[in-house]
């Protein structure tokens, strides 16, 4: 069966590490693309909205979260985390946030956000308020 193409996309946030999409079917559905997420392949981890069960979200801070995050790929929690270098070392002005999507797999998906205010207030429309967990990174 061919994959359903959608008829309409719209960018509701976009970053140089994610972007969050409505994409118009017959019924409305959103993802988001997590870019840089497979190595070495590089290539980008599409998320259904519908198949999230938490989403975790943290400033970065490196002497808090020292390995419980990677720059890139799994680290000691279950999380694989995409491409970001800098992860940890971003300047704390830089205001960069950890976002961990717990999708109900033994693999949480885990990303940089650069404007975690405006990618939560389109966020948070498209997804019940209680699988949200500030501050907080599962371990």
């Amino acid at each position: 069966m061919p994959e359903k193409q959608p008829k309409e996309s719209k960018s509701l946030y976009k970053d140089k590490f994610c972007k969050l999409i409505v994409l118009i079917f017959q019924l409305g559905t959103s993802q988001i693309r997590v870019r840089t997420y497979y190595f070495p392949t590089c290539q980008d981890k599409i998320i259904s909205l519908d198949k999230i069960v938490k989403v975790y979200y943290k400033k970065q801070n490196l002497k808090e979260d020292c390995c419980r995050v990677k720059q890139w790929g799994m680290s000691l929690t279950p999380v694989w985390w995409a491409c970001d270098m800098a992860r940890g070392v971003h300047r704390s002005s830089a205001n960069v946030y950890n976002v961990v999507i717990d999708t109900g797999s033994m693999i949480c998906k885990g990303f940089s956000v650069t404007n975690i205010n405006t990618f939560l207030s389109h966020l948070e429309p498209l997804i019940p308020k209680d699988k949200f967990v500030p501050d907080q990174i599962p371990s």
